[in-house]
């Protein structure tokens, strides 16, 4: 059994008399205690699917499942449960942070929230424990958000996330806008995490560096849609030419070359292109790619990709 599954998922918006598709149609799966990578461009959906895999927004279409148990059609008792067995770190750390509360009141949220009946003395316990954890002081409980930096406030938003033990955490963009030494710590200190912990990891990014460090599987999303699937051990030979591009993006940072490097904008999510929505900028593109849209289907164990060039 999964510990997270969404079958076909799809997040719309409207706005002024069009429509707006985010997500659309995406199917995503996660076993316990996988790290999992799902990395695209600006603009390509992972934060709305995040947003949807948190019961934060509810889908358009589609269905969620944690554990075997359907989500979509749950009663505030299996919504409850669910909050609590999954927590997630936001990008912007300082707006997730109350600034009128105290760091240790911040970090005991969720334990005030699902154990109560744990007692301050254990709460108060747990969160000088969970600060440690993530490489902060005991007494830095009694300061507020303000006071830390912004590397540091991501640290006691993963502390928070941390101190109830749950199953399942998701973080978004956990290294962006931030020094590269600054990056490294707290790369290290998620892969220190994924060693010692119960824990799975769902890590939102547009940096593949990142996911190769942290994560055994990355899910590659364009234009709302999974366009390629596939282990980490496969990443340096992707079969979708976005996932290409991205690769060929990153190499060239370090060392310039003739590789192919993405040209153009990702497609309004209002009127996307008919057939393949990256058509519009690949370069292999052929006619079939402009009038009907690939399926994510298996290529081999472990590996998925939607492109008629890779079947």
């Amino acid at each position: 059994m999964n510990l997270l599954e969404g079958h076909g998922l799809r997040k719309y918006y409207h706005r002024r008399g069009y429509q707006i598709q985010a997500v659309d149609g995406v199917d995503i799966s996660m076993k316990e205690h996988e790290a999992l990578g799902l990395v695209g461009e600006s603009g390509s959906g992972k934060s709305t699917l995040m947003r949807l895999l948190l019961l934060l927004e509810r889908p358009s279409a589609g269905d969620l499942y944690f554990r075997g148990g359907k989500l979509n059609s749950g009663g505030a008792q299996r919504w409850s449960h669910f909050r609590r067995e999954v927590q997630a770190v936001f990008q912007d750390a300082a707006a997730s942070l109350n600034p009128r509360l105290s760091v240790g009141r911040i970090v005991a949220e969720p334990l005030l929230n699902f154990g109560p009946e744990l007692g301050s003395h254990r709460i108060d316990e747990r969160v000088a424990a969970a600060l440690e954890r993530v490489g902060l002081q005991r007494d830095d409980r009694r300061r507020y958000p303000h006071e830390f930096s912004g590397g540091q406030q991501r640290r006691i938003a993963l502390a928070r996330a941390l101190v109830a033990d749950p199953p399942l955490i998701l973080c978004d963009e956990i290294t962006s806008g931030l020094d590269l030494s600054v990056q490294a710590k707290l790369l290290n200190l998620f892969r220190d995490l994924q060693e010692e912990s119960r824990a799975g990891f769902l890590f939102i990014s547009h940096d593949l560096g990142a996911m190769r460090y942290l994560c055994s599987r990355v899910a590659v999303i364009y234009a709302g849609k999974i366009v390629e699937e596939l282990p980490v051990s496969s990443l340096e030979q992707p079969l979708h030419p976005y996932t290409q591009a991205l690769l060929a993006a990153e190499a060239q940072l370090f060392a310039p070359s003739e590789m192919y490097l993405l040209e153009g904008e990702p497609p309004d999510p209002a009127a996307y292109p008919a057939g393949c929505r990256f058509h519009p900028r690949c370069p292999i593109r052929m006619k079939r790619c402009t009038e009907e849209s690939p399926r994510l289907t298996t290529v081999r164990v472990g590996h998925r990709a939607a492109c008629f060039t890779a079947h």
